[in-house]
């Protein structure tokens, strides 16, 4: 018995370890409730064709009216003071006399997509489907399918828009009519029938005996389609319905009767947008509770396509001065009326590419939109900073200039709804695509609040400005950057995979470019040459070092120093009040350690397929796991309901006070179960969670909007913006936002190979950046046979002079004792930056001398017109 018992034992025994090697200790998902959206009711609306005041008073304050006309649902904003009027659709007549599509956007307060049950996709906007219906065989011209709720308490005004088509189809109509049905009619009205529509004629043996009555001799309609003219439905109403009283029943009934049972496909949405007066103007937002869907899925929604437009030539006959600002990259400028018709109009999702969703197929390289703000700058009349503050990660900034389609000048946003994949089916001569799209909307309601300038601030500044106070007052911000000296960003390289063998066998093995006492050495060297403020980001010091495993534990290299290494260390920069911040990942892996974590940790695309990060091999474009199957470089993605347990999981064995992160905070990942689908937004939202319970000092590398408050650092921030042909010159919005609230860097001056590093030095005077290298103590070299030979010029003697030599240029410059307060372009690649210590600094990009005024600089330089106080 104790035998058999033993062996019982050492079965069960054997079993739970060949489970945990196969399974492992799970980790715990968060439990990620939906954000609450306003609620909403259509208790209290008045229809607006019992309503008639073009210009009700919706509310008013110190500073703005702000009225609706209930007979178009049309916005103005008036400035009490200047008189200036804001409104939600232009009012000068369109002189270029556009086509009808152009001339409904005018007059639509919302443009649309959907997806019927096939897959189409479909835009329309609510003018004629809402606002001001066609005449029809059932309604007359300027019908409306809106309401209006005025909510005093709250100064805002609630539209209720139904969209849908008034026109009635052709299955309002029987296909056939007897001969006893058609005796039944005056012989007139019969008549008519028979030349109108039922021209065609059958005979039905309809009760099997061989015999035709009157009952199954039948006249009928031969296209009996769509096709259907309006003239004739009107007729063939006027008969049936009119004068005979037909119903839809009725017409059902007897299309049952010859096995027609088509039905009626309409297609049909609500949507509630509430209009608010604020002190500094006016939010606008789609209430995602009021959302119905009837007959299709939408797709995506844009809010006021041309608010606050601008004409191209004025009501003086005089062209509008102006451009639009968009937040791509660093920042760029559209210039009203910059004749550039032929290039593409400007759309950009905000925050980058959905990690979850990454394409099959390299895309052109571009910078991301880092922060919801855009704006609007009219020369001498006032401009308006909009902030996206709900659903911001489902959104896309438009712009587009007069000329294109119509002479107005235009930036607005819009918002998707839902996510959407194309997947091919079939091979060879069999293939063909479908669209599959989630399930849900997102649950978010959808707001864009509307900041009006004028006077000085009037410009990209002060629409910087408006975004710096929003991310203050409504985010919580606090200001951390108290440094005068330039500060240093250190970015070193640890431990990294490579490829070995043992007796022809090759096995996979950790090898270190900088360990733990190569670190200290290197900032001994640093402050040797007097750079003394610096902070040090670490690369691969744990869990599979470049290539990194899961964060869900901290295995600090053993290559590197192991744990007491880097305890020692962590204790050497404490001592030289120096911040070290650990890389961590929580976000991708490289590989699983458990059998089946790929099915339980993974992030999940729309198809249904296990997400992936890809990295591209440039020469394909394709992701490099299908170019190069020894050195793949794509990553799995990390569903985003697993970020909270990692942390804990990886801070109980951190001893280091600062983390920097990769990914959270400056890309989403989403996941796409269809019975819980996490989209964009709530993968910010998780992000944000997680952000919060953060207890280290946090770095972060060009983070997004929603992350800055939680940076105590932050690196890598865009100098340029992506080159589309539309767009007329760079600014740095981002800088202007941030410059005096957190020390920021640019980007590796030493990785950047498509720039001079002397162009890059430029544009640190140009943004008050910080300087960053990515240094190794030993030769990249080593990297030339592994997968991460991006990192080929980090070898740090061949840069100790040239750190020392920028961070001296820039102290005497005294440029981090202000803060960049204005941003001028004063001839093309030429600008002129001032700080608030007084400092002046006009730069020329050029590779030509130029003469600004009584300023010459030379090319790829720049000189101080203003010395620092």
């Amino acid at each position: 018995m104790n035998t058999l018992l033993k062996k019982i034992i050492i079965s069960v025994l054997a079993v739970a370890l060949v489970a945990f090697l196969v399974i492992g200790i799970p980790l715990k998902n968060t439990k990620y409730t939906y954000a609450t959206t306003q609620s909403f009711t259509k208790d209290g609306f008045v229809e607006s064709m019992e309503l008639s005041n073009t210009e009700k008073l919706v509310a008013e304050n110190g500073k703005y009216q702000l009225f609706i006309d209930e007979t178009t649902s049309y916005i103005t904003l008036v400035d009490k003071v200047s008189g200036t009027k804001w409104q939600s659709n232009p009012t000068i007549e369109d002189p270029t006399e556009p086509i009808i599509a152009a001339k409904n956007k005018q007059k639509a307060t919302l443009e649309y997509s959907y997806y019927n049950d096939a897959g189409s996709i479909t835009s329309v906007n609510n003018y004629t489907l809402s606002i001001y219906h066609p005449a029809s065989v059932t309604t007359p011209e300027g019908q409306r399918t809106f309401a209006i709720k005025y909510i005093e308490s709250e100064n805002a005004v609630q539209v209720l828009y139904t969209m849908k088509n008034l026109e009635i189809s052709f299955l309002y109509f029987p296909k056939y009519l007897s001969e006893a049905q058609l005796a039944e009619f005056e012989s007139r009205d019969a008549n008519r029938l028979k030349s109108l529509a039922y021209t065609k004629y059958e005979e039905k043996d309809m009760n099997g005996d061989g015999q035709f009555t009157d009952d199954e001799k039948f006249y009928f309609i031969e296209k009996y389609d769509s096709s259907m003219t309006l003239l004739l439905k009107r007729n063939l109403y006027e008969i049936l319905y009119t004068k005979y009283g037909y119903t839809l029943d009725r017409v059902a009934e007897e299309n049952a009767l010859h096995e027609i049972f088509d039905e009626e496909e309409r297609v049909e949405f609500q949507m509630a947008v509430q209009i608010k007066l604020l002190d500094s103007g006016i939010e606008a937002k789609i209430l995602r509770e009021s959302i119905v869907e009837v007959g299709a899925h939408l797709a995506e929604v844009s809010l006021y396509p041309l608010f606050g437009t601008a004409i191209a030539i004025d009501e003086e006959n005089k062209p509008t001065e102006g451009y639009l600002v968009v937040p791509d990259g660093a920042g760029a400028v559209i210039e009203f009326n910059n004749t550039k018709t032929s290039q593409n109009a400007y759309r950009k999702r905000l925050y980058g590419t959905d990690l979850s969703l990454m394409p099959f197929s390299m895309p052109e390289e571009q910078q991301k939109i880092n922060i919801p703000v855009y704006g609007m700058v009219k020369k001498n009349v006032g401009g308006f900073a909009a902030i996206i503050t709900e659903g911001d990660a489902m959104a896309y900034i438009n712009a587009d200039i007069s000329g294109r389609i119509d002479a107005y000048n235009k930036i607005y946003t819009s918002f998707q709804l839902r996510e959407t994949e194309s997947v091919v089916l079939g091979t060879g001569y069999n293939r063909y695509g479908v669209t599959l799209w989630t399930k849900d909307i997102v649950k978010s309601d959808f707001a864009v609040n509307y900041t009006f300038l004028k006077g000085n601030e009037n410009s990209y500044v002060g629409i910087a400005n408006v975004y710096r106070n929003y991310l203050i007052n409504n985010l919580g911000m606090e200001q951390k950057d108290n440094t005068t000296k330039t500060v240093l960003t250190a970015e070193f390289i640890g431990a990294f995979d490579k490829q070995s063998f043992f007796l022809g066998v090759p096995y996979s093995t950790l090898d270190s470019l900088t360990t733990f006492e190569q670190a200290k050495e290197i900032i001994e060297k640093l402050q040797d040459r007097n750079v003394t403020h610096l902070n040090v980001s670490y690369l691969g010091v744990s869990n599979g070092g470049l290539s990194n495993l899961m964060f869900d534990r901290n295995e600090v290299a053993d290559v590197l120093g192991g744990k007491s290494g880097l305890d020692s260390l962590n204790t050497y920069l404490n001592d030289l009040d120096i911040d070290l911040y650990q890389h961590a990942n929580f976000v991708t892996t490289t590989k699983y350690r458990g059998f089946v974590d790929s099915f339980r940790y993974n992030s999940m695309r729309v198809r249904g397929s296990s997400a992936m990060y890809f990295v591209y091999h440039v020469p394909s474009k394709l992701p490099s796991s299908e170019f190069d199957k020894e050195n793949i470089l794509d990553q799995y993605v990390l569903n985003p309901l697993l970020y909270e347990a990692m942390y804990k999981n990886f801070t109980k064995q951190s001893n280091v006070s600062g983390l920097a992160l990769d990914f959270v905070g400056s890309s989403l990942a989403s996941h796409y179960d269809y019975n819980k689908t996490l989209y964009k937004q709530d993968a910010l939202n998780l992000q944000k969670n997680l952000l919060e319970i953060m207890n280290e000092e946090i770095l972060l590398s060009n983070p997004l909007g929603f992350a800055l408050p939680y940076a105590s650092f932050v690196n890598d921030l865009p100098t340029e913006t992506t080159l589309y042909a539309l767009i007329d010159y760079q600014i740095p919005l981002l800088q202007l936002v941030l410059s005096g609230l957190v020390d920021y860097t640019s980007e590796s001056i030493n990785l950047t190979s498509n720039r001079s590093t002397q162009y890059q030095f430029l544009k640190v005077l140009e943004t008050g950046s910080n300087l960053k290298y990515t240094l190794s103590y030993e030769s990249s070299q080593k990297l030339l046979n592994t997968k991460h030979n991006q990192y080929m010029s980090t070898h740090y003697v061949n840069w100790l002079d040239q750190i020392e030599n920028q961070i001296e240029i820039v102290d005497s410059l005294k440029l981090h004792e202000g803060v960049l307060v204005n941003h001028e372009r004063l001839q093309n690649n030429v600008y002129k930056v001032t700080y608030s210590n007084g400092l002046e600094i006009m730069i020329n990009y050029n590779q030509y001398a130029v003469t600004v005024g009584t300023h010459h600089v030379t090319g790829m330089n720049y000189v101080v017109i203003g010395g620092a106080n």
